[in-house]
């Protein structure tokens, strides 16, 4: 029996294009909630772009799994959260300053950045994000970070790393990466906010579609994924639905018999 819902936001409940919600999705959340599940939110994004941006409008979600992961929270407050090993953040500020590239650093309540380029002009655009501080990187040496979001392809990516022995990286835009701590994924924040609920692992559903979703997706007792994911995402999951645009949360809800 699902209990729990789990639902990653851009391009699962929101469309890029579109930057809302859809209103027959919002009508199905509000039919899966009338049924007796808890809805919960596990994205990549800090709890700041969703509140400042209104990602998800006027809707409430019951817990929000955050920062994949690395920051959980529901009305009564922080539920787990985790932040990256302080070795490895002197490492990403030393390669940052003697070879610049963008990168946003996240912390608790705060995000900013060491400076711009193409790349992260064009995921601007995409992803709608406003302009965020721009600071030293030197800050990160002196507070926690949960996570890191360098601007740079995946060409990149394995040179980074390699050099960051403490922290693994996912991808769900050609233009950046998430760096998070080793062991951390968006199916450990779901699982701290199952033990706070007291809902078993195999009573959940989860609903994806990014590189970043991929152990959610094998993890939850279903995985659900958009229509609009890449090959490799639909083979992690248990059921591919349609494209967020053509009400596929809907049409997994009814083919699961939830709503």
């Amino acid at each position: 029996m699902i209990k729990a819902i789990f639902f990653d936001i851009d391009g699962t409940l929101r469309d890029f294009e579109e930057k809302g919600i859809p209103e027959y999705t919002r009508r199905a959340l509000d039919m899966a909630r009338e049924a007796g599940m808890r809805l919960c939110i596990a994205t990549g994004r800090h709890w700041l772009e969703i509140e400042e941006e209104g990602l998800l409008g006027d809707l409430e979600f019951d817990a929000y799994v955050t920062l994949n992961g690395q920051y959980c929270y529901d009305a009564r407050g922080v539920i787990y959260c985790r932040s990256i090993d302080p070795n490895d953040i002197r490492t990403a500020v030393g390669l940052i300053e003697r070879e610049p590239f963008p990168c946003l650093f996240i912390e608790e309540d705060r995000m900013y950045i060491n400076c711009a380029d193409d790349n992260f002009r064009a995921a601007q655009r995409l992803l709608n994000f406003g302009d965020p501080p721009v600071e030293s990187p030197s800050r990160a040496l002196r507070t926690d970070i949960f996570q890191l979001m360098p601007f740079i392809g995946p060409e990149r990516e394995p040179w980074l790393m390699e050099r960051l022995p403490r922290c693994r990286s996912t991808r769900w835009n050609p233009y950046f990466m998430d760096v998070v701590p080793e062991g951390g994924s968006k199916s450990v924040g779901i699982d701290a906010i199952c033990r706070s609920y007291g809902i078993a692992p195999d009573e959940t559903m989860a609903f994806g579609d990014g590189q970043n979703d991929i152990e959610m997706l094998r993890h939850a007792g279903i995985g659900v994924v958009m229509g609009n994911a890449a090959e490799e995402v639909q083979a992690a999951a248990d059921y591919v639905t349609a494209s967020v645009d053509e009400d596929g949360v809907s049409r997994a809800l009814r083919h699961f018999g939830l709503i």
